[in-house]
Formats: C-alpha cells, structure tokens, sequence
C-alpha cells in the first residue's frame, strides 16, 4: 500500500512506425504520454485542425445518440402496445459500459464509413421530420382559422364590397352581440346577419352603405374584426380538404419517427465508435507533442517501474529500430501519481481524490486515513442495524456489479464502515436505536460527557496520527533532525495532556462504572511535566532548518501559537459525537411513534411496520449523507491539514479513460 515508483521513457523511432507504436502503448495501459522536451534541429507538427475535425465528428456521433434515444422512448410512450415498441439496447446493472476485445476496438476505422453514412441518413430523416411537422402545423393552423367559419355559406372571397356598400365579414365575441345589434339600430342603411354565435366568438356579416362607413370605427369598439381568413371553397368544404392533409401529414410523421427510432440498434455501435474517435484525437494530440525530423520522432512517457518488461516488450513487438531510453523521476521533477492498495483500503482512495490526489513524492495518506474514517464513521452511525443495511449494500454491489464505477467504490466503501457501526453500535447495545442490554458505553442521552469526551480523545489520536504523518514526509525527504525535534515532542505532548487530564475527564464524565480506569495522582502529575518540558521541546526546535536568528524566532512564536489551533481542530470533533447523538434521537423517535401506533392493534401492526422500515431507512440515508461530509472534513482539515500537499495527478495509461466501453 503505497506510491508505485514511476519512470520516465524516451523513445526515438521512426515515423512510419509511429501509429503501430500508439497502438500498442494504448494496449499494453502502461503508459502516459507527456510532452517531449525540446530538441535542436527538430520541430512539432500542430494537429489542432485535425483534432478539431475528429471532435465535431464525435460530436456528431454523440448528438445522434442523445436524438435517437429520445425519440426512440418517445415512439414506446406512444406506443402502448409492447410487441410492437423499439428496443432500445442498454447495458445491464452488473456491466454499465460494453466490453470488447482491442483488437476488434482498434479496427473499428473499417466501419467509419458504414456508420457515417447512417447518420447521415438520421439526420436527412431528421430534417425531414422537421419539414412535415412544420406542414402539419401550418395545417392545423389553417384548420384553426376555418374552422370558425364552418357555417357560412360562400366562400370568404364572395363577402366583398359593391360600388355603393361596404360588405365585411366579422367576428365579433359572443357576448357582444346585443350591444353590436344596439349600434346597428342606430343606422338606417346598416344590416348585421349572424351566421354562427355557437361559440365564444361570433361569425357576422355586416353591410353598410359606404355614407355610414364610421359604423365600423364605433363596432371596433365592440371587439368587431374584420375576418382575415382567404378562402375560394366554402370554409367547410376547404375544411375537409385540410383535415385530409393532416392526416396524410400525421401519417407520414409517424412513419419518420418509427424509422428513426429504429437507429436504436445502432447505439451500441456508435458508442464505440464515439470511444474509438476519442482515442484517435489523443493520438494526434500526442503527435503534436512530439518532436519530429523528417523521417524520425522522440515520444516521452510516464510508466510504473514494475512494467517496464512489458513496455519495451510493447514497443519492440512493433519494429526493433528504436532507441528505448529508460530514467528514474528526480527529487523535483513532475510524475503521476499510481496508488497500489488492497482490496479494503481501495475504496478509501475514493475520499481522498475527492479532496485531492497525493503529489507523487509525498506518502500515501490512504493507509492511515482509511482507519481513522472507518473508526469515525462507526462512531458517527453507532448501531448495529444500520451497520448490516450498510453491510449488506457494500457486499450485494461487490457481486452484482462487474465493472468499476462509482457507485460501486462509494457502496464499498460505506459497507466497509459498516463494520464499524456494527462494532460501536455493540458497544452502546444499539439495534436500530433499541437497546439491547446495557452496553459498555452508555447511553448518550442520559451520560452526554461521556461520548463527548470519548470524541475529543479520539480527535487528540487522530491529530497525533496526522503529526505522525509529517514526521515519515520529513524522514523520506531528509529532514531527520527536524522531524525528531520539531514534531516528535509534539506527540510527547499530546500523549502527556491525555494521561494529565484523565482522571479529570473522568470526574466531568461522571460515570461510576469507568472510575475503575483512574490512574495514580502521580502519573497525572508526571504527564503533565513531560507535557510541558515536550511542549518547551518543540517551540525552541521548531526553527531547525530556518537560516538567520529571527527566522528561527519566527518558527518559534509560530509553533507556540499554534497551541490555539490544535484546540480548535480538537474541538472540532464534538461535531462526531454531535451526529452520533442526533442520528440516535432520530431512531428513537421514530420507535416511539411505531409504538404508538401498534397501540391501536390490527392494521396499526401493520402501518407501525411501514413506518419503521421507511423511517428508519430515511434516517439512514440522511445520516449517512451527514457522516460522508462531517468526516470526510475531519480528514481533510485536521488529519490532513498536518502533513498532506495533493495537488498530484494520478496515473492515467494512455487510451484508457473511455466513456461507453471497456476495452479489454
């Protein structure tokens, strides 16, 4: 469990060898390619209109995708029944991405053609799609505007004006119909003949002599607009016609989405090949990286040292003109960072990249770190239920799922921790928050400075860990002095201050039970000497390695005021037994409710039963959600506030990281 030591390879070759030479770089997942240092007499070719180029078409492939699966479970909710629905291909829970053989991934340029061609064939339907819907909606439109006019008589082109009359056809809101008739009245030579009031506005054909023309100035009022609807056939008639153009326009819809739908297939296909493009770009990526003669190249990279037999093995299956260079990192140079742990600290690895991987030339805090969080999230859950549901979910995705995902590392990881709840929760006799006889740790409710001061014990332990940590970074970078003097005596001291406040920890606990663990008075006073003289230690040492009188004075008061720090990270643990004591309110709550309820007998069972199986679950999740954050910032403060730099980049072997497939 620790960094894998890295190497650096520098490869001369010949040009024509280059693509053979990616190809099995990417095969043998041993390498990372990095940028060649500059060398005289040669150049780079930029690849960035060819990377360009091969990104829109992956883009494309992509887009593809995303549209056929959309219409494809759009064409299934249409379609009600199954045997006629598409099949829409996905992997299954155990295995997310497809798996497939590399030779067959790195032969997939033969199929480009084939499957460029079948997009663009998707995407002609597409836009023919889009021309018949945008039909249908100019019918449904014109449908709309005729279908007010359903009544009349004549075609709207026969209402028009004579050589003394004004003739307008109308519409005018039903509800003003009677005020319309009123104006009407008032003129001699006006006549208003309703043809349809059936609905919310009112078809009307109004004729005026033109000497009473402002009639239609005071009807505006009224709401009366003249018709803009241009039709030659009698509206109901042109009606029929429209209504037949929809269908015939559906129809042919229908049939564009079912065929595109049917590209659902493909999309297996096409996931490949969107990884197989991808793979492509990083190689013309990296062959803008490289320096190039003519009819040469110089191509560096990163691989683990244990795989070295397996690299140059790689490279010389493909031409034995090849100058292989193979060097150890230095102390300042750069390298990614391969973390190599077993199968329980593996999942561990989880939290600390979320904050930030290690630099390559620091120690792996994951070892370390990983009992720290598993100790702490047994304190924070304490319960023996909650540790087998979380038991359980890390075992079923262990075997149920195949493949590395995320949700399988996370589900890992909390079922590991879950060993931990399972061992607190037995220590309090907690089971789903009933307790199951008196346990070696009371009851929170009732004595609270006991885990209070449990948590803040722990939280010296893990900061002493943390101090631990920065000795061994020290060692490895050779700074043996100074890990010695500078922070070993602040172990002394924090060990000291426990043995020295012990017995008044005790006192303030007020448990009857633990007395028996008081030390003699004179340890505690013993400790608290060693303290003081541990702490003294540390101050006046703590400049080691600082040039000049006032920089070492500097360190000094630094390290001295850094006493209130300490105590400030040491308090940050009440929020373990804060978490702990909340999650047990909760499920106690919850049981009394239950209970409550199973008062009424019958269905009460029942519903009780219901409301401890969702109740508890629902505390469960918050909990958990509450634990992953509160202790993953106790690792990332306290513990790791003391030694840890990140900032590293872990490892990633050249044509690794696809998307939709496993390439094996």
């Amino acid at each position: 469990m620790a960094i894998v030591t890295m190497k650096r390879l520098t490869l001369l070759a010949m040009s024509a060898d280059k693509e053979r030479i990616f190809d099995e770089l990417a095969r043998s997942q041993s390498v990372q390619l990095k940028r060649s240092a500059d060398i005289d007499n040669c150049f780079s070719v930029s690849q960035s209109l060819a990377v360009e180029k091969v990104a829109e078409k992956s883009a494309r492939v992509e887009e593809a995708i995303r549209y056929v699966t959309e219409m494809a479970e759009a064409e299934n909710a249409r379609q009600r029944d199954k045997s006629k629905q598409v099949a829409i291909p996905k992997n299954s829970f155990a295995r997310p991405r497809s798996e497939v053989d590399f030779d067959y991934f790195l032969s997939f340029g033969s199929h480009a053609e084939i499957i460029d061609c079948c997009i663009d064939e998707l995407f002609k339907l597409r836009d023919e799609l889009s021309q018949f819907e945008a039909k249908r909606a100019s019918f449904v439109a014109r449908h709309d505007e005729l279908s007010l006019l359903t009544k009349l008589p004549h075609p709207t082109t026969w209402y028009k004006n004579t050589d003394s009359a004004i003739v307008q056809l109308s519409t005018v809101p039903t509800s003003e119909l009677e005020r319309l008739n009123a104006l009407v009245s008032e003129y001699e030579t006006v006549n208003c003949e309703v043809v349809d009031d059936s609905g919310s506005m009112a078809v009307v054909v109004v004729v005026a002599h033109k000497s009473d023309s402002e009639f239609f100035e005071k009807a505006v009022a009224l709401g009366l607009n003249k018709c803009a609807v241009e039709c030659d056939l009698v509206p109901s008639v042109a009606l029929e016609n429209v209504c037949g153009h929809i269908v015939d326009t559906n129809s042919e819809i229908a049939g564009l989405r079912h065929a595109i739908a049917c590209h659902a297939k493909e999309i297996p296909t096409w996931k490949i090949y969107v990884d197989y493009l991808e793979l492509q770009n990083k190689k013309l990526m990296a062959d803008g990286e490289l320096q190039q003669t003519a009819s040469t190249f110089v191509l560096e990279a990163f691989y683990p040292a244990e795989a070295e037999a397996r690299v140059e093995q790689s490279i010389r299956s493909v031409t034995n003109d090849v100058v292989l260079t193979f060097d150890e990192i230095g102390e300042e140079e750069f390298a990614p960072t391969l973390i190599r742990s077993n199968k329980l600290v593996k999942p561990f690895e989880f939290v600390t990249n979320a904050y930030s991987s290690p630099d390559y030339h620091e120690i792996d805090p994951n070892p370390v770190m990983a009992v720290f969080y598993f100790i702490i999230f047994g304190l924070m859950v304490a319960d023996i239920g909650y540790g087998l549901l979380l038991l359980a979910a890390g075992l079923f995705v262990s075997f149920a799922i195949k493949q590395s995902t995320g949700i399988k590392t996370m589900l890992q990881l909390f079922g590991i921790c879950g060993v931990s709840a399972i061992i607190v929760g037995a220590l309090f006799g907690s089971f789903f928050s009933y307790s199951l006889y008196p346990g070696v740790i009371p009851d929170p409710a009732g004595y609270p400075m006991v885990m209070m001061i449990i948590s803040l014990m722990f939280g010296v332990i893990h900061i002493i860990a943390g101090i631990g940590c920065n000795m061994a970074v020290k060692i490895k970078h050779k700074q043996v002095l100074a890990a010695w003097l500078a922070d070993f005596p602040w172990i002394i001291v924090f060990f000291a201050f426990i043995l020295a406040i012990f017995n008044a920890a005790l006192d303030m606990a007020a448990y009857e039970p633990y007395y028996v663990l008081k030390l003699p008075t004179v340890v505690s006073q013993i400790a608290l000497y060693v303290c003081l003289a541990a702490l003294a230690v540390a101050i006046v040492c703590a400049g080691l390695g600082t040039k000049g009188f006032l920089g070492k004075a500097m360190k000094s008061f630094g390290s001295a005021y850094g006493i209130i720090n300490y105590f400030s990270d040491i308090m940050s643990y009440i929020r373990v037994f804060g978490l702990m004591l909340s999650s047990a309110i909760m499920g106690t709550v919850i049981n009394t409710l239950a209970e409550m309820i199973m008062g009424g007998g019958g269905v009460g069972y029942v519903l009780a039963a219901i409301v401890l199986i969702f109740a508890h679950m629902f505390n469960l999740v918050m909990g958990i959600l509450s634990v992953y954050i509160h202790n993953g910032r106790l690792q990332y403060v306290e513990f790791f506030g003391k030694f840890y730099t990140g900032d590293g980049a872990l490892f990633t072997p050249f044509g690794s990281d696809t998307r939709y497939t496993l390439v094996k």
